[in-house]
C-alpha cells in the first residue's frame, strides 16, 4: 500500500503573492462563486472586493443557519421504498436552495440529515452597514420560519406516505448564530468556516424538539430590538432559556423561537 500524498499546507496568501498566481486564483474563485453564491452577489458585494477578501483570508460578517432533520436515520430505516425517500429528500433540499437564494442567502452544503447556509453582510459605511445587518437578520428569521413551515406542512406528509412507522420525533430544527466567518476552498469547493458555524450547530443541539428555531442570545436580542416586532409578525414567540448543548451540558443561554403551524 502506498501512502497518500500529503502536500505542505501553505499560509494564507502564500501561493497568491505573484500577480499571475493571484489572477489565476481570482478566476478560480470567481468560477466557484458562479455556482455557489446568490445571483446578485456581484451587485451586492462588488466582484473584486469579495474575491480579494476571500483570497486574503479576511473575515466577513455573516449570519449562519444550521438545520437538522431529527431522527433522520429512523426515517430512512422505516421507509417503504428507499428511492422515494431519496426523491423526497432531493425535492426538499432543492426547495431549500431556492428559498435561501431568493433573499440573498448562500446555500453551503447538504449534510445528509440537514443543511448549512449563511447570509453575508456587505461591508460599507456604518449607517449603510447597520441597515444591511438588520435586513440580513430579518431575511434569516423569515427564511427559517418558511423552511420549518414547508417541512412540517408538505415534506413530512411525503415522508409519512412512504413510512411504515413515522415517529412523532421526526421534524426539522434550526439553529442560528452570527459573527465573523470565512469563505475558504476545501477540496475544490467553496465553503464557510468560523465561530458562527460552530455556534449555529450548537444551537441546533439546543433545540428541545422538532419545529423549533434556536438563536444565540446576541442574535435573539438583536432581532427582538431591531426588527420592530418581527416575532409577532411571523407568529413566533421568543423565550430566553438555559438549554444544554454539547459544549455546555449544564446549560447555555439561548433564545428559543417557536410558532404555531397553520391548520
Amino acid at each position: 500500500m502506498t501512502p497518500l500524498d500529503w502536500p505542505a499546507v501553505a499560509e494564507v496568501g502564500e501561493n497568491s503573492s505573484a500577480p499571475a498566481d493571484r489572477d489565476r486564483e481570482r478566476r478560480r474563485i470567481a468560477e466557484l462563486l458562479r455556482t455557489h453564491a446568490p445571483p446578485d452577489w456581484e451587485e451586492r458585494f462588488g466582484r473584486d472586493e469579495l474575491l480579494d477578501r476571500i483570497i486574503d483570508g479576511e473575515p466577513l460578517q455573516m449570519f449562519v443557519m444550521a438545520a437538522d432533520i431529527r431522527e433522520s436515520t429512523l426515517l430512512m430505516k422505516e421507509a417503504v421504498r428507499f428511492e422515494l425517500f431519496a426523491r423526497t429528500m432531493d425535492k426538499f433540499v432543492s426547495a431549500v436552495r431556492r428559498g435561501i437564494g431568493t433573499p440573498g442567502g448562500w446555500f453551503d452544503k447538504f449534510t445528509g440529515d440537514g443543511f448549512l447556509a449563511y447570509w453575508i453582510v456587505p461591508p460599507g459605511p456604518q449607517e449603510e452597514y447597520q441597515q444591511r445587518f438588520v435586513e440580513a437578520a430579518g431575511n434569516l428569521a423569515h427564511t427559517a420560519n418558511e423552511l420549518i413551515e414547508l417541512f412540517h406542512t408538505r415534506v413530512l406528509e411525503d415522508f409519512r406516505r412512504n413510512s411504515r412507522n413515522l415517529s412523532d420525533g421526526v421534524g426539522l430544527s434550526i439553529g442560528l448564530d452570527a459573527g465573523p466567518g470565512f469563505l475558504v476552498q476545501i477540496a475544490d469547493e467553496l465553503t464557510v468556516v468560523g465561530p458562527p458555524v460552530v455556534g449555529a450547530v450548537r444551537m441546533v443541539t439546543a433545540a428541545a424538539r422538532p419545529q423549533e428555531i434556536v438563536a444565540n442570545v446576541y442574535l435573539g436580542e438583536h432581532l427582538h430590538d431591531e426588527q420592530n416586532g418581527i416575532y409577532e409578525a411571523l407568529g413566533m414567540t421568543a423565550t430566553r432559556e438555559s438549554r444544554p448543548t454539547k459544549e455546555y451540558p449544564k446549560g447555555q443561554e439561548v433564545y428559543a423561537l417557536t410558532f404555531e403551524p397553520p391548520d
